[in-house]
């Protein structure tokens, strides 16, 4: 079904930005599909006469959502339309740009096979994470991280896995990540890559003092909780893909599962999850 609206997020930092939104203006009015941009680009020359502008705290319903930059922004944007989640399609503006899927020479083309029903949505786990006594949740699309305060102190915790004590830890921290995640914070701590699509969740303890301590993949399904005992430090934080910060206390717990909506992406029969790791992450290469 052709849509009929859509949403641009944007890191206006990008010097690309400016004519890449001149270009999707240009798509969205040849083709009779109404576009919504950020507030944040009212200050771009093209965009001061726009007759759809949008804040992020009262984002528009729409078709899918275009994001314009590396993962951080495609991240927030997808936070920003959480509610309800709209497919996304991440369009890569340097850095690593793991999660966005196409580059700037591919977004006419892409968004045409959009319009012409040539696409595919694939859904993601999301996590969900609630501290006790806690008065909201969160939700983490790459990762959570626990870890102290302070951020040279040793974390200690005891994980329990649908309420059965598994582990105790004395680490830096701990990373519970998403598959999506897995190429993120987790794999440079030493946790495994998992195929985006396999729903589970990784668990990666970050320098451990064990010689034991080895990630977990875990069903999707599963209840995680963490535990705080006397050798914690009083003051802890939960950090929800590198964004957002909860502090909270030793006497509280942080229990984690699978959040009830998916992360929605966008992607085409041409896209292969294992040549993007070979391109950006040098992956299964032999050294010299």
């Amino acid at each position: 079904m052709k849509p009929k609206s859509f949403a641009i997020w944007a890191n206006p930092g990008k010097k690309e930005v400016p004519g890449l939104v001149h270009e999707v203006m240009l798509w969205a009015k040849n083709n009779d599909i109404k576009l919504f941009l950020p507030n944040s680009l009212e200050h771009l020359k093209i965009a001061p006469n726009h007759p759809n502008v949008y804040d992020s705290s009262n984002p528009p319903n729409v078709d899918f959502l275009l994001c314009l930059g590396g993962d951080g922004t495609l991240i927030a944007g997808v936070r920003i339309f959480s509610k309800p989640t709209v497919p996304v399609l991440g369009v890569h503006i340097g850095g690593l740009g793991f999660l966005a899927q196409i580059t700037p020479k591919e977004l006419t083309e892409k968004l045409n096979m959009i319009k012409d029903g040539e696409s595919q949505t694939q859904e993601r786990l999301v996590l969900n994470a609630e501290i006790s006594n806690g008065s909201k949740s969160h939700f983490a699309i790459n990762d959570f991280v626990v870890q102290n305060e302070t951020a040279y102190r040793v974390t200690s915790l005891s994980l329990y896995i649908d309420g059965k004590h598994v582990s105790d830890y004395k680490s830096d921290g701990i990373i519970i990540s998403t598959p999506t995640g897995s190429t993120a914070y987790s794999l440079s701590s030493g946790g495994p890559i998992v195929q985006p699509d396999v729903f589970s969740i990784i668990v990666t303890p970050i320098a451990p003092h064990s010689l034991t301590s080895r990630p977990l993949v875990l069903p999707a399904d599963v209840d995680i909780e963490f535990r705080f005992n006397g050798d914690s430090e009083k003051e802890l934080k939960l950090i929800s893909d590198g964004q957002n910060i909860e502090n909270f206390t030793n006497n509280s717990t942080v229990t984690i599962s699978q959040a009830k909506h998916h992360l929605k992406f966008i992607t085409f029969e041409d896209y292969d999850y294992y040549q993007t790791l070979k391109t950006k992450m040098v992956w299964g290469k032999r050294g010299s």
